[in-house]
């Protein structure tokens, strides 16, 4: 490939600088990317041939300003707080061509929209500060208005308060710019930084210069989108900056970017206005493979270690419903689908066999999951002993109006085996008895020193009030997000870390099979019994027991730090 040799500084040729290092790096195999990665790269060089031919000239200063005012900028978290901000080469590339490129019939900036897919945890985020300080200090725009936009007030203000962190921290940039509590003010250029969201400000009358758009995957608000990129049309050289990692739902705004940036990085769609890095990998691609990660990571190695990497991947292998928000996140490969919950060959490596006396005395957490007094009622014992936690599982079932060989043969066969061999109680007529369910739990009080009974009040109006009466420590646990997250990520790593014993209890398999994990968009999850394949009580009162003796245990160690 010729390359234009037309100057854009005294000491330097486009071709020399380190975006185009990093885009000739790429496409020539030295640093690993994936397809669209590379394509952005190409129409980089291509561009630095070409581009005088549409009036496009690349200039190295304004390129290196950009990279340069990144210095000035100071971790403010984590490991390197108080670090200065050193962008890494993937980074050079993004700000410096954003910058860099300008037009010839006035001097401005080419690119006005730009969208930024990277996996989670590599530094979009704080990287944003970047720009979004800059072009209040730099850009000559009068009164210029920057924006940290999302779908919520507090997605939004993850972005704003780094800034204000970021700000104090450095000498030079608090001399020139002022953080309040919901603003930030630039007396130099009379320009101002403010949060935006569909459920906090209002976005009327907003003539933003600078919109940081985060987490797109998450915006359902085509409104709010459209408000802040069609504010932009007064300003000179407005820059729409959307960063977000992979979503699972292609029919969507962030899909619909994603799509367009394909087209522009293929050359089916011309727009120079329009910059895209997107690090995907191949959609069907060896997930054990380092270089796939890198092409998902460009900062694996820097903001986090391979190694740790590796663990999060063995999560997602043994939790099958972790596998979609690893290959999402993680990947940055859009997902879409139900998913199922626990691999069946990973929970029964949890089947060794014990003796359920061995542990009478200890301390306990119980579950309990009453559901309809007509179907399946579940009683699970959590007890932690030597880094394990051992799970004992009674599970009820009403024989039904037409009785219980009938309802087996309806609705599951493996009913009447499961009686047989001890792991189903069944209780005569058309509902669960309760007064044999408080008569198990006076059983399980005997035998452990019962710490805790979390149970879902719905339907438990009777039994809890007898168990109140008999003083047992009743703690009642919701069946929502702000419930179920913990508890079930919780027992989500006891199973990837082989911590479990369940006996092989086949009742407790099946319900575990069962489970559909639904994840909302701040990655809270919950089970659901609507969209399960089947009966999950066990594997609730599973996940309540877990969750609480964790819990315990996680209080009791800070305990200990506390005396030391």
């Amino acid at each position: 490939m010729i390359f234009s040799k037309t100057s854009c500084a005294r000491s330097m040729e486009p071709i020399d600088h380190p975006v185009s290092r990093y885009a000739l790096d790429v496409v020539e195999g030295r640093e690993i990317a994936g397809e669209l990665v590379t394509l952005a790269c190409k129409r980089h060089l291509l561009d630095l041939e070409t581009g005088r031919d549409r009036g496009l000239w690349f200039d190295c200063k304004a390129a290196s300003r950009i990279t340069n005012f990144a210095q000035l900028i100071q971790h403010t978290t984590g490991p390197k707080g108080g670090q200065p901000l050193k962008l890494e080469p993937w980074q050079v590339f993004r700000h410096g061509s954003v910058f860099g490129w300008k037009r010839e019939e006035d001097g401005l900036r080419r690119f006005r929209s730009t969208y930024h897919q990277v996996a989670k945890k590599n530094g979009k985020t704080t990287d944003t500060a970047v720009p979004a300080l800059f072009t209040q200090l730099f850009d000559g725009e009068a009164a210029p208005q920057g924006y940290c936009a999302a779908t919520t007030r507090d997605q939004a203000g993850l972005l704003f308060k780094e800034l204000k962190r970021m700000i104090i921290a450095s000498p030079a940039l608090s001399q020139l710019m002022k953080p309040w509590r919901s603003s930030i003010e630039v007396p130099r250029t009379s320009g101002e930084i403010k949060c935006l969201s569909r459920d906090g400000n209002t976005s009327d009358g907003i003539n933003p210069h600078f919109a940081a758009r985060d987490e797109v995957h998450r915006w359902t608000d085509r409104e709010l989108a459209e408000i802040v990129v069609n504010s932009m049309i007064a300003r000179a050289q407005p820059i729409d900056w959307a960063i977000t990692t992979a979503g699972a739902d292609m029919v969507s705004i962030c899909g619909e970017l994603r799509d367009y940036s394909e087209q522009v990085l293929r050359g089916s769609v011309s727009d120079d206005r329009f910059f895209a890095y997107v690090a995907e990998p191949p959609h069907e691609c060896d997930i054990h493979d380092p270089k796939i990660w890198k092409m998902a990571n460009p900062n694996l190695g820097v903001a986090f270690k391979e190694e740790d990497f590796r663990a999060k991947l063995n999560e997602a292998l043994a939790i099958a419903g972790r596998m979609p928000n690893f290959r999402r996140l993680h990947l940055n490969l859009w997902t879409e689908g139900a998913q199922s919950w626990i691999e069946r060959s990973v929970w029964d490596m949890g089947a060794e066999p014990f003796d359920p006396v061995s542990l009478y005395g200890r301390k306990a957490w119980v579950g309990l999951d009453l559901s309809k007094t007509t179907d399946l009622t579940s009683i699970v014992v959590a007890v932690p002993m030597d880094g394990l936690i051992y799970l004992i599982c009674y599970s009820f079932l009403p024989s039904g109006p037409k009785g219980f060989i009938q309802r087996a043969q309806s609705e599951k066969r493996e009913y009447v085996q499961w009686r047989q061999e001890g792991w189903l109680e069944v209780h005569g007529g058309g509902a669960i008895d309760e007064d044999q369910v408080i008569e198990r739990m006076e059983v399980i009080r005997n035998v452990f020193d019962v710490q805790e009974v979390a149970y879902d009040r719905w339907g438990m109006k009777y039994v809890a009030k007898e168990l109140t009466r008999r003083r047992f420590p009743l703690i009642e646990h919701g069946q929502g997000y702000a419930s179920m997250s913990s508890p079930m990520k919780r027992f989500e790593q006891a199973v990837a870390r082989g911590r479990l014993r369940h006996n092989g209890n086949p009742v407790l398999a099946w319900a575990v099979g069962n489970v559909h994990r639904d994840e909302d968009a701040a990655e809270n999850i919950k089970p659901n019994k609507a969209r399960s394949k089947g009966r999950i009580d066990p594997a609730v009162a599973a996940i309540m027991a877990v969750g609480r003796a964790e819990a315990a245990e996680g209080k009791r160690k800070a305990r200990e730090i506390e005396t030391v």
